[in-house]
């Protein structure tokens, strides 16, 4: 008996073919494509970028009292000047806490002052923002100043009234002050001329124990 080959079986085999080509060819695109993100270097995340922090210039000194009296004793004051802000405190006796009130009142008056037992407030602000804050406390001061908004006039204002109060809480005054300080130079340059003098004779006697040891070799 003879069998004629089906054309529908020829059909069926080109498909199947056709479809083992397609399967082969997304195989190895797909293998390419992994072997290709494989050599690729990952790029590192990009990291945020960090804020700029404003930074200020100025001067600040601080000077502490030390006097016989017990009205001066254990009291210090510290003037900070930045490019923003001028900041003061002082602690001292209690006893001399009338006597900075007065100071203030007449300086600062009465317009912007708050009044809650022993606490005297002087604030000022604009738009939300402080600008200017006295808080007076027994045996306690302390004054800020925001430079960047308060007028020149409002600034040298507070600056002299921050000498009149280191004078009075200090029991000093200008020329006391420059003598305080020419006798603290004087001392430093006392200690600097007994240093080299030091240093001078501690040389000699290394040459001198350099020349001995070359001499015996």
């Amino acid at each position: 008996m003879n069998f004629k080959k089906s054309k529908n079986v020829k059909r069926s085999i080109r498909i199947v073919d056709v479809k083992r080509t397609v399967c082969l060819l997304f195989i190895m695109a797909l293998f390419s494509t992994l072997e290709l993100n494989a050599q690729t270097k990952p790029q590192p995340p990009t990291p945020p970028e960090t804020p700029k922090t404003k930074t200020t210039s100025g001067t600040s000194y601080s000077i502490s009292i030390e006097n016989d009296d017990d009205e001066s004793s254990n009291s210090s004051v510290s003037i900070s000047i930045s490019d923003d802000s001028y900041k003061f405190r002082a602690s001292y006796h209690k006893s001399k806490n009338n006597g900075v009130k007065a100071i203030l009142i007449e300086k600062l008056g009465k317009g912007n002052l708050t009044v809650k037992g022993n606490t005297y407030l002087w604030s000022d602000s604009q738009s939300g923002d402080e600008i200017f804050e006295c808080k007076l406390t027994k045996g306690h001061l302390r004054m800020y100043v925001d430079t960047e908004f308060a007028s020149k006039g409002f600034i040298e204002k507070i600056n002299n009234l921050g000498q009149d109060l280191k004078y009075y809480i200090s029991g000093t005054d200008p020329q006391k002050e420059e003598e305080r300080a020419a006798a603290k130079a004087k001392r430093e340059i006392e200690r600097a001329e007994r240093d080299l003098a030091r240093a001078k004779r501690e040389l000699a006697r290394a040459e001198r124990e350099a020349k001995r040891a070359g001499g015996k070799n």
